[in-house]
């Protein structure tokens, strides 16, 4: 009795393995018509676990498979997880040594409570452009950045929104892009700058100005928002070739509505090195699972470094990056 329960029960752990991977394979396929379906554009928050299942899965299977065709399937079914971790494209032309640089610093800052952290952070980068977001102006971090930084402008004309350039170079214009509540979700937070061509160190440049962005969009949920926010920076978005981005997308790289923001106006999405939240949930720590915190660069410039922040006390990682001009 014994010896016929055992090959059933193989039977049916088998037939369970081939459905769960026909489901994770589906999910896999669907997360491509994300452009289309902003529902579908979730599943790819969660592309790299899926992709794991799969793979483990189909080397389950090809164990207890009884022909080489049916390994042969599995082996194609490992095809969409590969292609997941395919690298990404080769870098374009190098800089000169006399092509302009600057660097750049990134973080939602998640209203500190212990600014002293981030302070001595961006004091050891010392970076030129300090972008952030959820830092209201009533905070001690705020006037730390403004005494370093005397050249700022918030997403709002008033200075009341949390989300702000500051620079020690004096722009050629500044720009607050926010017409609306953006407390309340009802228009995109988003600032702009225009850099000099010249970079202060000396070196040159050609063409316009540096345009620099910082933004905070929206979460994913409900669908559909965030793909408006981008619409309205597609308006403020006049010369993408010389344009450089900063700010939480809360888009992971692998989803849809950023990948292809990135694509139709001709910039390149940098990943940094380690995810860049949550490092804070409920109370507990956490090493981070998305990078949702973004740099994009036009075709004009180029990341050279690109580096993530320790924790610093935010519920976020920042980065630093070092830019130049391509010539």
């Amino acid at each position: 009795m014994d010896g016929q329960i055992r090959p059933a029960r193989h039977s049916c752990l088998y037939r369970l393995g081939q459905c769960l991977l026909a489901t994770v394979l589906l999910l896999l396929g669907l997360s491509r018509f994300g452009t289309a379906c902003p529902v579908l554009d979730l599943i790819n928050l969660f592309a790299a676990p899926l992709g794991l299942a799969s793979l483990i899965l189909a080397a389950v299977l090809s164990r207890r498979a009884v022909s080489w065709t049916g390994r042969g399937v599995l082996a194609l079914c490992c095809l969409p997880a590969l292609g997941l971790s395919w690298p990404d494209p080769a870098q374009g032309p190098e800089c000169s040594p006399s092509s302009a640089r600057l660097r750049i610093a990134w973080l939602n800052t998640h209203k500190p409570k212990d600014p002293d952290r981030i302070a001595a952070w961006l004091d050891a980068e010392a970076p030129q452009v300090v972008g952030v977001a959820e830092l209201p102006k009533y905070l001690p971090l705020h006037g730390w950045l403004e005494k370093r930084y005397p050249y700022w402008q918030s997403c709002l004309e008033n200075g009341r929104c949390a989300t702000a350039l500051f620079t020690n170079i004096e722009p050629a214009a500044m720009q607050a892009l926010t017409h609306g509540d953006p407390f309340n979700r009802q228009s995109l937070p988003a600032v702009r700058m225009v850099l000099p061509a010249r970079a202060p160190d000396g070196g040159t440049g050609r063409g316009q100005g540096l345009q620099i962005f910082a933004v905070h969009l929206s979460r994913p949920v409900p669908p559909g928002r965030q793909a408006k926010e981008l619409l309205q920076l597609d308006k403020a978005l006049t010369a993408p070739a010389g344009t450089v981005i900063v700010g939480d997308f809360n888009l992971s790289p692998r989803m849809r509505l950023l990948g292809d923001y990135a694509l139709r106006n001709g910039m390149s999405l940098t990943r940094t090195d380690r995810p860049t939240w949550p490092l804070t949930f409920q109370g507990r720590r956490y090493p981070g699972f998305w990078q949702i915190d973004h740099l994009l660069v036009g075709s004009d410039w180029k990341v050279e470094a690109i580096r993530t922040s320790p924790d610093v006390g935010s519920d976020h990682r920042g980065f630093v990056a070092d830019l130049c001009r391509v010539d």
